[in-house]
């Protein structure tokens, strides 16, 4: 037998490495996904909109006026006793104003909200104000049970 031929079968070759190092790769990917997917219990933010309150409903609208009553729908999986919900308004981009927090609200599911609730899974933030904002750009991030967990981005022009 020559000798060449018989290092050859015994050194692992790069395939065998790479196999072995794309196992790993994928093993630690499935890992982290998996730690990272809610629990089946778990509620979680599905859907945020943006509306104008007329006083009398809501209006989905995409960009806000100064003098709008802003608002924003949050729609979640499901509503649970506990369930903290958290909106922090923030001026992005306004007036000079950088990544300055102008307002926050945080609503607690209990028994007796759930009860008395219209729709029970969604949470209707609003954010009136005697002055107006000036125009720019603004954000609403909204935290359930103190984690981030959704923003949506909007102007006022």
């Amino acid at each position: 037998m020559n000798p060449l031929n018989h290092l050859r079968m015994n050194t692992p070759g790069l395939p065998t490495f790479v196999r072995i190092a794309a196992f790993f790769i994928a093993f630690t990917a499935i890992t982290q996904a998996k730690d990272k997917e809610p629990a089946d219990n778990e509620v979680q933010v599905e859907k945020l909109t943006l509306v104008r309150d007329t006083g009398e409903n809501f209006e989905a609208v995409k960009k806000f006026k100064t003098t709008d009553t802003f608002g924003v729908l949050v729609k979640l999986s499901e509503a649970k006793t506990g369930t903290k919900v958290k909106a922090v308004w923030i001026a992005a981009n306004a007036g000079g104003m950088e990544d300055k927090k102008i307002f926050e609200k945080e609503v607690a599911f209990t028994e007796e909200t759930l009860k008395n609730a219209k729709i029970k899974d969604r949470v209707d933030f609003t954010l009136s104000h005697d002055n107006p904002y000036p125009t720019g750009e603004y954000k609403v991030e909204i935290y359930l049970n103190g984690e981030l967990a959704d923003s949506i981005d909007f102007e006022i022009e």
